[in-house]
C-alpha cells in the first residue's frame, strides 16, 4: 500500500508535468494531445480499477485555454478520486509515457 508521502510525490510529479501547458493558451501549439490523452487515461483508470464513472471532457468543443484548463482539472480531480492502487498504476503508466 502506498503512503501519503508517495501519493504527494506522485501528485507533484503530475502537476509539474501539467505546468508545461498554460491555462491561458492562445494557440493550439500550446494545447496539445498530451492533455487530452492524460485526461482520458485518468478517467479510464478510475473507471476500470475503482469502477467510478466520470464524464469525459468535451475536448472537441474547447478553445486552447479551455482545453488545457479543463483537461488539467479533470486529470487532477480523477487522480484525487482514485484508490491508492489505482493511483500507483496510473502514475506508473504516466511515467512510462511522459517520463
Amino acid at each position: 500500500m502506498k503512503t501519503a508521502q508517495s501519493t504527494t510525490a506522485m501528485r507533484n510529479g503530475i502537476e509539474k508535468f501539467l505546468s508545461r501547458f498554460p491555462k491561458n493558451a492562445t494557440s493550439w501549439a500550446q494545447a496539445t494531445d498530451e492533455i487530452r490523452d492524460l485526461s482520458r487515461m485518468s478517467r479510464e483508470y478510475l473507471e476500470d480499477i475503482d469502477e467510478v464513472i466520470v464524464e469525459a471532457v468535451p475536448f472537441r468543443e474547447c478553445t486552447p485555454s479551455q482545453w488545457n484548463t479543463k483537461g488539467r482539472e479533470s486529470i487532477m480531480a480523477n487522480f484525487d478520486r482514485m484508490s491508492a492502487y489505482a493511483k500507483a498504476a496510473f502514475y506508473t503508466r504516466f511515467v512510462e509515457f511522459f517520463g
